[in-house]
C-alpha cells in the first residue's frame, strides 16, 4: 500500500502520523504517515498525539487492540507524537508504549465516516 500505510490483521491499516506531512518515508516519495486527513469518507479512523509534559513523544509505539485485548496493529509514533489507524468500526483499545517502560491505555470507538481523535498524556 502506498502513503505509509500497512495492512494489519483484524481489519486495520496503519500509518505513523507526523501531522504536517513533511517527513518522507524511506523508499517512498509519500510523506511519513500520509497526508493530513480532514474527512474520513467511508473509513473509520483512529488518530491522535502522545505527549509528556506538553511536549510530543516522538519515540515509541501506538498499538491497537481488539475488544478481547488481542493485538491487531502497531505504528511507531511520528516526530510530533502522532499516530493513525484505519480501523474497522467498533470499540478498540489504544495502547501507547514509550521509553522508560511507560504505557497508557485508552478505549476508543471507531465509526465509519468519523475521525476519532485522541490526546494521550504519558
Amino acid at each position: 500500500m502506498s502513503g505509509g500505510t500497512q495492512a494489519a490483521p483484524g481489519g486495520a491499516q496503519t500509518a505513523a502520523a507526523d501531522g504536517g506531512g513533511q517527513a518522507v518515508a524511506d523508499g517512498c516519495g509519500a510523506p511519513a504517515g500520509g497526508a493530513p486527513i480532514k474527512d474520513a469518507g467511508n473509513q473509520a479512523i483512529v488518530q491522535g498525539k502522545v505527549t509528556k509534559g506538553g511536549a510530543p513523544v516522538g519515540v515509541g509505539y501506538a498499538r491497537l487492540l481488539n475488544s478481547g485485548g488481542d493485538f491487531v496493529a502497531e505504528v511507531p509514533l511520528g516526530e510530533d507524537g502522532g499516530f493513525r489507524f484505519f480501523a474497522a468500526p467498533g470499540t478498540w483499545r489504544l495502547r501507547v508504549l514509550a521509553p522508560g517502560g511507560v504505557t497508557a491505555d485508552r478505549e476508543v470507538s471507531a465509526a465509519t465516516g468519523k475521525i476519532a481523535e485522541l490526546e494521550v498524556a504519558v
